[in-house]
């Protein structure tokens, strides 16, 4: 009798340790069921149910150091970055076209690379001092799978800024295109409270859509169809939809898109629009992008009636319908110039958008 209760209790502190922490399940279950060819459908159900937290989203803390080629090491799990008294800025990026959630689960190479992608001009202007920014905020930068829907990862966002953060935090998140509709979720009254947000910046957020999601705007031209397709035929993208229910819109017959309206709409009813400042880039003339894409895309909204845009963003639901707490047009941006990306590094469309977001932080304690 004494025997078996001894068995019973060291299988029990077995299991106890295997099991006791959420990371310990992860590497547990991808060993033991997840293929690394196409096949993370069990890990996303499991991170779904609050299992685990989705391996496919991550957020880092960002080490400056002296090169602009930046290695991988900088970008270091945010559960170990040193904590300091700074203010915390957290960059989101935007939509990943080439995703789909049939991929395999995301390397923190790709994660990284993914940071990249999107915001490398800025990480560089952080570590050499633009702005003074580095002596006064911690960076960190979160990353996720732009296929998944806006509704699971702003919920994941949540939870991951609830697990790093505490509410005597000031931080501050910067967020491009998709990203800002994430956050939007996450800060939304429906999620929670994150009493330590103190400010979000998006930067051509397309917070009432945009008609290149629409179904009904691609119609039969050959350029609308091929970027379309890649929008719509995932959640995450058929959630960026142009919707007509925004404020000062202009009408694109059929337009809707529910998820945003039901979202902004709690918006208006909770009063939290006042947290945003919104960034719209705007092209006079629609050969003056810098990607051959956003060009074409500027003509073709010109075209449309929507005179003014980033090639993929219209002004409108980029300054989210002049419903913000401020709204800053950004001229001859755009949609990735938007993120401080532009060819030439010290280009100073890039220098002078990342001073303006860091200032309009500033002065918005």
């Amino acid at each position: 009798m004494l025997r078996n209760k001894r068995i019973r209790l060291v299988i029990f502190l077995i299991f106890t340790i295997i099991f006791s922490s959420e990371a310990c399940i992860y590497n547990f279950y991808r060993k033991e069921f997840v293929s690394e060819d196409k096949k993370n459908e069990e890990a996303l159900l499991l991170a779904f149910l609050g299992l685990l937290p989705n391996p496919n989203q991550k957020l880092f803390g960002f080490f400056p150091a002296t090169s602009r080629n930046l290695s991988n090491s900088q970008f270091l799990n945010a559960e170990w970055f040193p904590k300091s008294d700074k203010k915390k800025l957290v960059f989101v990026h935007g939509w990943n076209p080439a995703e789909r959630d049939s991929d395999p689960i995301t390397s923190d190479e790709k994660k990284i690379q993914n940071i990249k992608n999107t915001f490398l001009n800025g990480l560089i202007h952080f570590q050499e001092g633009r702005n003074s920014a580095s002596s006064e905020f911690d960076l960190y930068l979160y990353t996720y799978r732009t296929s998944n829907s806006i509704l699971l990862n702003g919920r994941q966002f949540y939870s991951t800024l609830r697990a790093n953060f505490s509410d005597t935090d000031s931080v501050y998140i910067v967020a491009h295109s998709m990203g800002g509709l994430v956050t939007r979720v996450t800060l939304s009254r429906e999620s929670g409270e994150l009493p330590f947000i103190r400010l979000v910046i998006t930067l051509a957020t397309p917070h009432y859509g945009s008609p290149f999601a629409s179904r009904g705007f691609l119609g039969s031209n050959p350029f609308a169809n091929e970027l379309g397709s890649y929008l719509v035929d995932t959640q995450g993208g058929s959630e960026l939809a142009y919707t007509n229910a925004g404020n000062l819109q202009t009408i694109l017959n059929g337009a809707n898109n529910l998820v945003l309206d039901v979202l902004n709409d709690s918006y208006i009813k909770s009063g939290l629009n006042t947290k945003f400042i919104s960034f719209a880039g705007i092209l006079s003339n629609c050969s003056l992008g810098e990607t051959f894409y956003y060009n074409t895309g500027c003509t073709i909204l010109n075209n449309a009636g929507f005179t003014q845009s980033d090639g993929i963003v219209t002004v409108n639901s980029a300054r989210l319908g002049n419903l913000s707490l401020k709204q800053i047009n950004v001229s001859e941006c755009d949609h990735s110039m938007m993120a401080f990306q532009t060819s030439n590094i010290d280009d100073t469309k890039s220098l002078n958008l990342f001073s303006q977001v860091i200032s309009e932080i500033r002065n918005n304690p």
